[in-house]
């Protein structure tokens, strides 16, 4: 197989998976103003039902969406399914957990408010962004004019004044150099995304809690998705073996699914679920100490509640810092473009002046 032929076919791959399903999925900000509306509509005593027809005549833009999920529900099909084409993954499990073993109303609040407040740090992030993208804007079109315009004058200037009798051309050689050295990056680099594409999704997440900065955001997001979602389980009277059996009907390719598969292997070894909680960053450390207590199901799963809702809280404080720093790393970089494009013009006209004495 060609490099050519080998390229193509993992860039097709790439968008081939980007590009699935996503033409139905709602944007960020339209799955936040969905699930706030339905459960502003729930809190104030609307059934499921008549939410829905408030959601299709206030927000015509739900309509379709709204009129089909509620001609669903009267076929017997639950929300989870009827919205699974419009919402992302992690959305779609919440509430199949939560209609499955109640507090659905508890849960689209949730998500509700995950959802809006990650659209507001969204747009903080872009208005952040305004500025320094103006800026790196003009410097690329100041780069421009000096490379097509500066340097050339500045280059002849230097050989009409000064002759070289260099015979290698190290301009040229270090131009080679540059795109050898590229190629061989960017083939390793889709040597690392096709064995990434082979990998487990349970082997990702936990490749993702590892990242240098973005990692601490999200095992706190997993620490929050987790524990919420074991909270509902466990309030329901399931045990760990019935949620292992309950989380078998995902899809296989979840991370639930192959969470439950793992403590399932572990439970009949007779071994204790402390042993995940080991194994993967990204599940809560302190979800030991809760099942190790010895104490009744109600009582785990509502200090599971208490544990996931200051989880949520620590992600919001999060992502908020991260946010702030973003605009400082921008102007530094910003500033060592400046340095580097004053070095650019002023080194040349040195070594030309340098040259003429």
């Amino acid at each position: 197989m060609s490099i050519v032929t080998l390229i193509t076919g993992l860039i097709k791959k790439v968008l081939k998976h980007l590009l699935k399903d996503n033409k139905k999925v709602w944007s960020l900000k339209k799955q936040a103003i969905f699930f706030s509306i339905l459960s502003d509509l729930l809190s104030a005593g609307f059934s499921l039902r008549q939410s829905l027809i408030s959601i299709q005549n206030i927000m015509p833009e739900f309509y379709s969406v709204s009129h089909k999920v509620k001609k669903n529900l009267l076929m017997g099909t639950k929300i989870s399914d009827a919205l699974k084409e419009n919402i992302s993954k992690s959305t779609y499990y919440q509430l199949l957990i939560a209609e499955q073993h109640g507090e659905m109303e508890k849960s689209i609040k949730q998500l509700g408010s995950l959802l809006e407040r990650r659209v507001e740090q969204q747009n903080k992030l872009k208005s952040l962004m305004v500025y320094p993208m103006i800026l790196f804007f003009m410097l690329i079109i100041i780069m421009l004019g000096i490379k097509f315009w500066l340097k050339p004058t500045i280059n002849n200037f230097g050989e009409d004044s000064v002759k070289t009798s260099s015979i290698i051309n190290w301009t040229a050689v270090g131009k080679y150099s540059l795109i050898l050295v590229a190629l061989i990056i960017v083939l390793y680099v889709l040597k690392i995304l096709r064995w990434w594409s082979k990998q487990e999704t349970i082997t990702r997440h936990h490749w993702y809690s590892q990242l240098l900065i973005i990692g601490k955001i999200y095992r706190q997001y997993s620490y929050y998705y987790l524990s919420f979602n074991l909270s509902l389980l466990l309030k329901s009277g399931l045990d760990l073996k019935q949620i292992c059996s309950f989380l078998n009907e995902f899809d296989k390719q979840s991370l639930l699914y192959q969470l439950g598969q793992q403590l399932r292997e572990l439970l009949n070894a007779g071994s204790m679920p402390d042993e995940l909680v080991k194994k993967y960053p990204f599940i809560p450390p302190e979800l030991k100490l809760f099942l190790n207590k010895g104490e009744t199901l109600e009582n785990i799963s509502n200090e599971l509640a208490v544990y996931s809702e200051v989880s949520y809280r620590k992600l919001l404080k999060l992502i908020d810092k991260l946010i702030e720093l973003v605009q400082p790393i921008l102007f530094i970089v910003i500033a060592i473009i400046i340095v580097g494009t004053y070095l650019t013009i002023l080194l040349p006209i040195y070594k030309t002046l340098g040259g003429l004495y």
